[in-house]
């Protein structure tokens, strides 16, 4: 009986987040599939076919697919023809990550992509939950805000692997934090299929193991990164001048990044350059007025919302980068005096706020406009703005247990 009650208490946490996914799944999984499911069923089904999807004819072939092949995925190649001459600018070892799925028909691989996607999604909120000291009720809580919040909405529906890119942040942070060559490698070669929403980790990363004068650590990290990337790249070469040209057709897409933001509120770069300085300064005071054993917690926090801050290149569905960010910040108010608003303040970031960003052009009257997602760009900034009151909220009234309840942290 005590080993069912143990399996019991492990499992509650995730029941009624599950409960709140079984209820939204048509949302969450429209017919037919959404967005890239498509696209990336393609850049697998290239690689096994001994083509490279880094060739315009490639996706001219996949564009004759029609609308929607074989009726379960939206065939997002037709326009993204028209947009850019080069629609696939992800580094080679990306491609490679889809091969499972495009060696399958596509009636199965794009579902079975859907299926794969969610589980990382799952996946990756649970562990950056459980990385930050979250149990029990306050994990519940938290991924349940998280299921019906706009960033996973967008990033199961849409098709996207970023929980994968989650994990491998969170492992990569991991590594570093706990001194664990392991975890710090297969972080890196994990994060690398996204490196545009790698950018803080990498600084960091370097920063750190430099200070630290780890030989180990940056050749485990240069070797891992090389792994994965050397092999692929002898493969299908990465066009880095010839993508690198066409930098602004992707940049003149409608975006979810600081850049779009500033585009929005009528700037240019210098706008934008303000705009993430004060992403910058925000963090930074964050892990200055932490409680000194949770700045390892702020910082897994600071460097999430900070990669979507830095990025020139994000959509809607990386968003979802910035929800463990909150939870960062509920796992040190945990037992905190002012821990109640701490809370108030997650389900305000996790649930309400990036909708309100997602449907700013709807709510004021200019429907057309629902996929400019310049608003959106404006999340990851207030979340950095939020974790330094957050911090503030707890070091000014800390309870006695308060300190106890923070992860032990290594210096």
């Amino acid at each position: 009986m005590s080993r069912i009650r143990a399996i019991a208490t492990a499992i509650w946490p995730y029941a009624p987040p599950l409960a709140v996914l079984i209820a939204e799944w048509g949302l969450l999984s429209p017919t037919p599939a959404l967005a890239d499911h498509f696209q990336f069923w393609a850049a697998g089904h290239m690689v096994v076919t001994g083509q490279s999807p880094y060739v315009r004819t490639a996706w001219e072939a996949a564009a004759a697919y029609g609308p929607v092949p074989d009726g379960v995925a939206v065939n997002t190649v037709i326009g993204n023809l028209t947009r850019t001459e080069d629609i696939w600018p992800y580094p080679p070892q990306t491609a490679f990550l889809f091969g499972p799925f495009g060696a399958l028909p596509l009636a199965i691989g794009v579902p079975l992509l859907h299926l794969v996607g969610l589980l990382l999604a799952v996946g990756g909120l649970a562990q950056a939950a459980h990385l930050v000291g979250l149990r029990g009720a306050r994990m519940t809580f938290a991924l349940t805000l998280a299921a019906v919040s706009q960033p996973f909405v967008f990033t199961v529906r849409d098709g996207h692997p970023i929980g994968l890119v989650l994990i491998g942040l969170t492992l990569l942070f991991l590594g570093l934090r706990d001194r664990r060559l392991w975890a710090l490698g297969l972080g890196v070669a994990i994060a690398s299929v996204k490196p545009h929403l790698a950018i803080a980790f990498a600084i960091a990363t370097v920063g750190v193991l430099v200070s630290r004068r780890d030989g180990r650590g940056l050749a485990v990290t240069l070797l891992a990164l090389a792994a994965v990337t050397i092999p692929a790249e002898l493969r299908d070469p990465f066009p880095i001048a010839r993508i690198g040209g066409a930098a602004d057709q992707w940049l003149a897409f409608d975006l979810s990044t600081v850049g779009a933001l500033a585009r929005d509120l009528g700037g240019g770069v210098p706008l934008t350059v303000a705009i993430v300085l004060l992403g910058v300064g925000a963090a930074g005071l964050a892990l200055r007025i932490a409680p000194g054993r949770s700045r390892w917690t702020v910082s897994y926090g600071a460097l999430l919302t900070l990669s979507l801050v830095l990025t020139p290149y994000a959509h809607d569905y990386d968003m979802l980068l910035v929800l463990p960010a909150v939870f960062a910040a509920a796992g040190v108010a945990q037992r905190a005096r002012t821990e109640h608003v701490v809370v108030a303040l997650e389900a305000l970031l996790v649930a309400v706020v990036p909708w309100l960003l997602y449907l700013w052009w709807p709510l004021l009257g200019q429907s057309e406009r629902i996929n400019s997602a310049g608003p959106l760009g404006a999340l990851p900034v207030i979340v950095a703005l939020a974790l330094p009151l957050a911090m503030s909220l707890v070091a000014r009234r800390p309870s006695p247990g308060c300190a106890a309840a923070l992860p032990l942290l290594p210096p």
